[in-house]
Formats: C-alpha cells, sequence, structure tokens
C-alpha cells in the first residue's frame, strides 16, 4: 500500500468528518436506506449549502439542505438577530438534516456508528488489527483511531464487534 492510499484509510490520520461527502441514512419517510451527498469536510465557500441534499431512491422522497429553517443564533450589539443552520457532527445522525444514520451497530457495550460503508470499513479494519502501531504518526484527539470507545478497542470484544460490523454491512 503506497503512503497515498494509506492516508485514505488510516485511523491516526482520518477524522469522521473526512466521510461527510455521502451520508448513508435512513429515509424519514419509507425507513430504507438514502443518502445525504454534498457535505465538504472544509467549506469556506459561500453557497456549499446549496450542494447539500437529501434524496432517497427508494420511495423518491428529497430534500435540498439551502431549503431547511434557520435559527436564531445570537443578537448583536444592534439588536439585530442573527439566523444560521445548525450542524450535528460526530454524533448518530447526519450532521445536516439530523437524521438516524444507516450504520448504526448496538452491542452489548455500546453504539459504533459510520456516515457509509467506507468509514465502517477504515473502523472494521481498526478493530480487527491486532497491530495498531501508529508509526510516527501524532496523536491527534479527533482521529478515528481516538474517537473510538476503549471497549471498540478491547481485543476480547474483537470477534463480536466484527461479527455485528460484517452483519450491517450486508443490510
Amino acid at each position: 500500500m503506497s503512503n497515498s492510499s494509506n492516508m485514505k484509510t488510516n485511523p491516526y490520520q482520518l477524522k469522521n468528518i473526512d466521510f461527510i461527502d455521502s451520508i448513508a441514512i435512513v429515509c424519514p419517510r419509507c425507513r430504507k436506506k438514502a443518502v445525504v451527498s454534498g457535505g465538504q469536510a472544509v467549506s469556506n465557500t459561500l453557497g456549499f449549502e446549496d450542494d447539500i441534499q437529501f434524496s432517497c431512491m427508494q420511495c423518491g422522497h428529497a430534500i435540498k439542505y439551502a431549503n431547511t429553517p434557520k435559527f436564531p443564533v445570537f443578537t448583536n450589539s444592534r439588536g439585530i438577530t442573527k439566523y444560521a443552520r445548525v450542524l450535528f457532527f460526530d454524533s448518530q445522525t447526519d450532521p445536516y438534516f439530523n437524521f438516524p444514520l444507516w450504520y448504526i451497530i448496538e452491542t452489548p457495550w455500546g453504539i459504533i456508528w459510520a456516515y457509509n460503508l467506507m468509514h465502517l470499513e477504515v473502523i472494521e479494519n481498526y478493530i480487527a488489527s491486532k497491530d495498531r502501531n501508529r508509526n510516527g504518526i501524532p496523536t491527534q484527539n479527533d482521529s478515528i483511531a481516538s474517537r473510538l470507545p476503549q471497549w471498540a478497542k478491547s481485543a476480547k470484544h474483537r470477534e463480536t464487534l466484527l461479527k455485528l460490523i460484517r452483519l450491517k454491512k450486508i443490510q
């Protein structure tokens, strides 16, 4: 594996937010697998909200993020209320619409979640790995490896967690 491809799957260098370009969610209308697309890990561009949308291929339900309501965030010194959309990162929902993720795995010790199949595979590979050497990569508190709970990293839970992940991947 080359350095660049290793970077794409290295849980010590990747963050959950690196997987928000296509998020598998549960459709709120039909409860089937749907997608939130167009998210970007870092966006300083105006109009990025226009690129984000939810769509369900099963029932046809669709929503553009730019059409969702804004909420009052603060009132400035001139008494003008500023509005914005609220993002929900690093939870069991997509950050834009707050719909439940498709890849939620309930275990006897807690919940593992992933934004999409690639994200789940990075988590699966980390759990499966018996050698979790950082190879000189500095500690990042927001990396996937650091965000996984201790019980998910425990060797004694490895086989059960891998079975549950494999079951979820075929759903």
